[in-house]
């Protein structure tokens, strides 16, 4: 009886961690996707204002992307620095950190 007690537990907390973790991670995604609205609300403001201003089309989408990066918050394609790095090397460019001698 003891080794079924031991299982039943386990079962438990693997459903308790599930039940958890699941809307801690929608909750999670959500504000990623949140943010993401939020910047790319304030880039478009800032290129509305800046082509008010009178600057060129290229200049100022330049300057609102600066400002407001855009940035992909997907954890399905999240690339380490390393693998980063070795991605930029195949394309010709010099990977971030290595410098000439």
């Amino acid at each position: 009886m003891g080794r079924l007690w031991q299982i039943a537990l386990i079962v438990a907390e693997a459903v308790a961690t599930f039940l958890i973790f699941i809307p801690t991670f929608l909750w999670f995604l959500l504000n990623l996707c949140y943010v993401n609205y939020k910047i790319s609300r304030n880039r478009k403001k800032m290129l509305k204002m800046l082509k008010r201003e009178g600057l060129p089309e290229h200049v100022s989408i330049k300057m609102a992307e600066y400002m407001f990066p855009k940035m992909e918050f997907s954890p399905w394609k999240h690339m380490s620095l390393i693998s980063e790095g070795e991605h930029q090397e195949g394309k010709g460019e010099k990977p971030v950190g290595k410098q000439d001698r």
